[in-house]
């Protein structure tokens, strides 16, 4: 046991050498920045809340839902192609999944310390870059989700649970045109016995994409970026 845990620790590469002084720098600058864009966000756009998310709210005591803009229209009449319109996201990816925020921030912590080994064990796997783009919004979401956001007042408040008249979940605010083939809704559909009605094509029926913020784009490009590192240099096949 103590072998494995030691080897854990044994990296073939100094940890300053895997991540640079530049590169921390970097990762700092774009979580700050992530951050600072969500507490703007919250203190300037009105709160939308699901159903649920009400149900913590005290009578009488949910300004943040009227207090300030609807919305901030960036392209297009009326923000049609891009808008910013404050949501908050207490499930998982693209806000599926059941409401756990509790969850939600345990298994988005572990990911990151997986990353952070397994980067230090895999130095040469994939662009810096892509690692820096990745560990950024990873993080970025992760300190969100350590807070949450005063009904009252719009304040960030440290709490690693859910608490009366505030709301729990990660800050997305960008709100994009989709395809919005309505048609595709029902293509290809069936019925399971118990399970109910599938629509593997239901999503190129949205409106508009899924809300997201800095922080997932940063995660998104620097997947893509690894996905197509491992395209263009695969790992060599191992010896018999």
């Amino acid at each position: 046991m103590m072998e494995e845990i030691k080897h854990i620790f044994d990296f073939p590469k100094p940890v300053l050498e895997v991540y640079s002084k530049k590169w921390i720098i970097a990762f700092v600058l774009l979580v700050v920045l992530d951050l600072v864009s969500k507490v703007w966000i919250t203190e300037t756009l009105a709160f939308r809340l699901t159903e649920h998310q009400l149900e913590n709210a005290v009578p009488g005591k949910v300004e943040a839902l009227v207090r300030g803009k609807q919305q901030i229209n960036i392209l297009g009449e009326n923000g049609r192609f891009v808008k910013f319109s404050l949501v908050f996201n207490d499930r998982f990816v693209f806000g599926s999944g059941p409401t756990a925020p509790v969850l939600g921030l345990f298994i988005s912590g572990f990911a990151v310390i997986f990353l952070v080994f397994y980067r230090l064990h895999n130095h040469t796997f994939g662009p810096s870059l892509a690692w820096l783009f990745v560990f950024s919004g990873a993080v970025g979401n992760l300190i969100d989700k350590m807070f949450v956001k005063s009904l009252e007042t719009g304040d960030w408040v440290f709490s690693f649970g859910p608490q009366p008249n505030h709301v729990s979940g990660v800050v997305d605010f960008v709100e994009c045109i989709w395809f919005g083939w309505s048609s595709t809704y029902d293509m290809l559909s069936f019925t399971l016995p118990v399970l109910g009605t599938f629509r593997p094509l239901a999503w190129l029926a949205w409106p508009s994409w899924p809300t997201f913020n800095l922080a997932d784009s940063l995660i998104v490009v620097g997947t893509i970026l690894l996905v197509l590192s491992m395209i263009r240099n695969p790992a060599p096949a191992r010896s018999e």
